[in-house]
């Protein structure tokens, strides 16, 4: 049996919830907010706790929507647990200590995403040297997405 369970259909990292946020703001782009929200809610597109945990330190008026959408942030399983053990090591260990102390989601992301066949949404380089989701997800069979490509997939248009 597939580890896929419906309804879940992207995960997503903090950058492209960042950069949503940002460069697409609601009160401009409601019917995109609509729809994205619609999402969420239905857990289509979910993300680690790890994600919400990395909002909520910050001071941005993205945390007021994280907090009316716990329910698509999911706690990781042992499975995903698991590809974290396989995941660490290939990250240098000054990245490692730098995220010591703070919470760190790529690791996760890549984790729900390898565990439950998903692609990611995501707006990091897709530079080997920087160590960010796109290169790191890439020997796990994870797909990367921005969030033009995730707009043009759903069929969205504004």
């Amino acid at each position: 049996m597939s580890p896929l369970q419906p309804p879940y259909q992207y995960v997503i990292d903090t950058s492209a919830l960042f950069d949503l946020k940002g460069k697409y703001p609601e009160r401009i782009f409601g019917r995109l907010w609509e729809y994205f929200n619609e999402m969420c809610a239905r857990q289509q597109v979910i993300a680690p706790r790890e994600v919400l945990r990395e909002i909520q330190r910050g001071d941005d008026e993205l945390i007021p929507w994280a907090d009316g959408n716990t329910e698509m942030f999911l706690e990781p399983c042992d499975a995903e647990a698991g590809i974290i053990q396989q995941l660490l090591p290939r990250y240098p260990a000054d990245i490692q200590r730098k995220y010591s102390t703070r919470p760190w989601a790529d690791p996760m992301v890549i984790a729900c995403a390898s565990h439950y066949r998903l692609p990611i949404i995501q707006q990091e380089t897709n530079d080997a040297n920087q160590y960010k989701i796109p290169p790191m997800a890439k020997p796990f069979g994870v797909k990367c997405l921005t969030l033009v490509n995730f707009f043009d997939e759903q069929g969205w248009q504004f």
